[in-house]
């Protein structure tokens, strides 16, 4: 008697060790998917931010560009009209 009680014992601790593994292996499935969806935010604001910065340094290079030849225009504009003032 004492040794199936021994043995039932054992099948029940055995029994609520999986199940309270199987219990704990869900709860981190749940936690490392938590995670990974925060890591995949994160990264995709990330990429948003350098998109953003890509883009707002090409906006200052366009400007740069736009102002040297705002410059060359302005300065061909002077010397037409120096020039015209001198041959009248």
């Amino acid at each position: 008697m004492n040794i199936i009680l021994i043995v039932l014992f054992a099948f029940i601790n055995l029994f609520l060790i999986l199940f309270f593994k199987r219990k704990n292996a869900e709860v981190e499935k749940d936690h490392l998917y938590r995670i990974f969806c925060m890591q995949d935010e994160l990264i995709s604001e990330k990429n948003k931010k350098n998109k953003m910065n890509d883009s707002i340094n090409q906006l200052a290079e366009m400007e740069e560009n736009t102002q040297q030849k705002l410059t060359v225009i302005q300065l061909k504009l002077e010397f037409m009209h120096l020039f015209s003032k001198t041959n009248l």
